[in-house]
Order: structure tokens, then C-alpha cells, then sequence
């Protein structure tokens, strides 16, 4: 089974890599070698790149390459799995808008170089 056909979520052991040059030389020192478990995080629509985990860092592979690693599925267990951890966003309009939003009376910003406030620029 080639790395371009797996979907999201899919777990998988790297068999052999079908091409070399600077390409395979790259991939190699990423580590994409034998044995090597991976998975698929996720796939651009219309066939477009795929995010690949291998280990703990996340490399994004066009699928033109990714139709030369060969691969071996490995089943899908829910046993010793944990949920990811849910980041929320962290909403920083409240501090720009105090930082870089008009001040009192039409005066924009400061001019630190020539130590007074400037009148409205825009």
C-alpha cells in the first residue's frame, strides 16, 4: 500500500522508500526508514499535501512523493490511547486594541525618537 492512499487518523509502518536523490536523501534524514511508525494527521482536499507524524514531529509531504513510500497499515486499536489535549485560542484583541488603537483626542501613536505625540497619521 503506498503513504498517498491512507486517510486521517490511519497508523502505519514505513516498508521501503521507492526513490532516492536529494528528495530521498531528505526524507531518510527525517526519518523515514523502515520500521518506522507514522500516521496521517490530516489531507488537503482535491488531492492536495498530507501532514505525516513520525515520532513526535509533524512534516507535510506533497502526494506526488508520498505515492513512492511504501507502506504497511496497522490496525486501528483503541486500547492506551488518550484523547489530544484541546488548546483553546487565546483572544489578543482586547490587548491590541488598548496598545495600538487611537488614543484620546484623534492622537495615534507616540514617537519615541522625538519624545511627543504625533496627530493622526491616516
Amino acid at each position: 500500500m503506498l503513504l498517498a492512499e491512507l486517510g486521517p487518523g490511519q497508523k502505519f509502518v514505513i516498508v521501503r522508500i521507492a526513490f532516492g536523490g536529494e528528495i530521498g536523501k531528505r526524507l531518510v534524514d527525517l526519518g523515514f526508514v523502515s520500521g518506522t511508525k507514522g500516521e496521517v494527521v490530516r489531507a488537503a482536499p482535491f488531492r492536495g499535501p498530507m501532514q505525516i507524524r513520525l515520532g513526535d514531529y509533524d512534516l507535510i509531504m506533497r502526494r506526488h512523493e508520498a505515492k513512492l513510500v511504501e507502506v504497511e497499515l496497522l490496525p486501528q486499536t483503541d486500547e492506551g490511547e488518550t484523547m489530544p489535549e484541546v488548546r483553546t485560542p487565546i483572544d489578543l484583541r482586547p490587548h491590541l486594541q488598548s496598545r495600538f488603537g487611537p488614543g484620546p483626542a484623534g492622537i495615534r501613536h507616540y514617537h519615541r525618537a522625538f519624545g511627543k505625540k504625533s496627530r493622526p497619521c491616516h
